[in-house]
């Protein structure tokens, strides 16, 4: 997961990118202590938030032609991608009982369209 990360960082990440490559095993450990422990440190919970002009082409002077954007720590980010891919897991989720068969939303291969074909065709 951490190879294929790009060497930018947020100005909220108090280790440098490369660092965290080269310790990505700890990086491991402390990622699955979190999840284990239930516990995620409030200065992971911080973030930078930069105003982004909407488009280029809008008015510079007007706050409302602004949106904001929030920078997570890559430690935050990659915690959130590995919570991300254990709870979407389709399978496991609908085998312990904790997701309807018929979820479409945030499933893989499933959309609005799966509904409702599963709807019409079950009245017929």
């Amino acid at each position: 997961m951490l190879v294929n990360c790009p060497n930018k960082q947020s100005d909220s990440d108090p280790i440098p990118t490369w660092l965290l490559k080269i310790c990505a095993s700890v990086l491991a450990n402390i990622v699955n202590l979190s999840l284990s422990s239930g516990q995620f440190h409030p200065t992971l919970k911080e973030s930078v938030i930069s105003p982004l002009l909407k488009k280029l082409t809008l008015d510079k002077d007007q706050l409302s032609q602004y949106r904001s954007i929030s920078n997570l720590s890559l430690v935050s980010r990659i915690i959130e991608r590995v919570v991300k891919c254990r709870l979407t897991d389709h399978h496991h989720l609908v085998s312990s009982g904790l997701l309807n068969p018929h979820q479409s939303a945030y499933c893989k291969h499933y959309s609005t369209k799966t509904t409702l074909l599963y709807i019409h065709d079950r009245g017929r």
